[in-house]
């Protein structure tokens, strides 16, 4: 996930942007909102509701609050009531060991860019297309994390501990970002006096992650491929001579020409020239048989799809050039729109590809 880099030392709410990966930073930034937001309730002093604030606990920070029992604001006052936590230790699950190298897990986004503005009632057999995603296994980890609370009454920690007891074995997060599920085994409650006879209460306890890790890419590589499914699919003829049918010699060349011009099939993405021309380059156009003549529909010599979308002769008109070799497409304007350089215009049908 990329985010904003912050000073963790003194903010711990990050903003999230969502793109490939699930990092350290993600699984406390997750453990940490969900606190604020769900568990950590507010407060009442002197008549007002006072909001519990949650720290997280650099090595300065923590190793001050472990030496005094408290902790002190920059006026020198003692902060209470107050949440601080930090990361213990990260351990592998062995058991959820999975060879990552094969296995990946599918997910599927329903709406795509590619759908905007298309009315798929009208048109024949076609589909919304899906963005697919194939997600690399993640490495599965336990993430242990260590919590203090301090405040200066008895009725405070207990609404804080009630809190986070009843929050244990829950999956903490949201339902548009992450959840990772925790647990909280035991609460160790501790009462000192601070200087100046003011009364601290103070418990600590250790919370324990079940998370998962994946890097945004890997021996440069990414682990999340992203894909489209086809909005149609386009069945066409294709003649195998690879048989025996064609092994008499004589046979073959009698009907060579008509053999060979059922087998001339190709594929290619046309280029965009203006609004309303593409190009198929390096291609030549073969010559229609006279067995042919009268049978094969020559006004569909060519199956052209823009933006996945059919669309038939009477849209367009083309032409061969063979001294450039490239057959020209100009399309009328019964296409509906004109054509720009992000359209994907796709040419099936009767012509060859001159390789080089």
């Amino acid at each position: 996930m990329n985010k904003r880099e912050t000073n963790r030392a003194n903010q711990m709410s990050i903003s999230k942007e969502f793109t490939k990966g699930v990092k350290l930073i993600d699984i406390d930034t997750t453990i940490a909102e969900y606190m604020v937001d769900s568990i950590i309730p507010n407060v009442e002093e002197n008549g007002n509701q006072v909001k519990v604030p949650l720290l997280y606990g650099n090595a300065e920070r923590w190793n001050n609050a472990r030496t005094k029992g408290y902790l002190r604001d920059s006026r020198g006052k003692i902060q209470l009531p107050l949440v601080m936590f930090k990361r213990n230790s990260i351990d592998r699950q062995d058991g959820m060991a999975q060879f990552k190298d094969v296995n990946t897990l599918p997910a599927y986004k329903k709406y795509s860019q590619k759908n905007k503005y298309e009315r798929f009632s009208l048109q024949v057999g076609a589909s919304k297309a899906l963005e697919q995603y194939e997600i690399s296994v993640p490495d599965y980890v336990t993430v242990t994390y260590e919590v203090m609370v301090w405040t200066s009454f008895t009725e405070h920690m207990n609404a804080i501990i009630e809190q986070f007891q009843y929050a244990t074995d829950r999956y903490w997060g949201t339902d548009s970002g992450y959840k990772f599920r925790t647990r909280i085994d035991s609460f160790d409650n501790q009462q000192e006096v601070g200087e100046g006879s003011e009364r601290v209460i103070r418990t600590s306890f250790t919370m324990v992650t079940n998370a998962y890790l994946l890097p945004e890419t890997f021996d440069d590589k990414p682990t999340v491929k992203k894909s489209f499914t086809p909005k149609k699919v386009v069945w066409g003829i294709e003649t195998d001579l690879t048989g025996t049918s064609f092994s008499n010699p004589n046979i073959y060349n009698e009907y060579q020409s008509v053999i060979d011009f059922v087998a001339t099939r190709s594929s290619q993405s046309g280029g965009f020239v203006d609004y309303r021309t593409i190009t198929l380059s390096n291609v030549r156009l073969p010559i229609l048989p006279g067995e042919l003549i009268g049978s094969f529909d020559t006004l569909n010599w060519f199956r052209v799809y823009v933006n996945s979308e059919f669309k038939p002769s009477t849209t367009y008109t083309y032409s061969f050039n063979g001294t450039t070799n490239e057959i020209v497409f100009i399309f009328n304007a019964t296409l509906g729109f004109e054509l720009d350089a992000n359209d994907e215009v796709d040419v099936v049908g009767k012509y060859e590809q001159l390789w080089t």
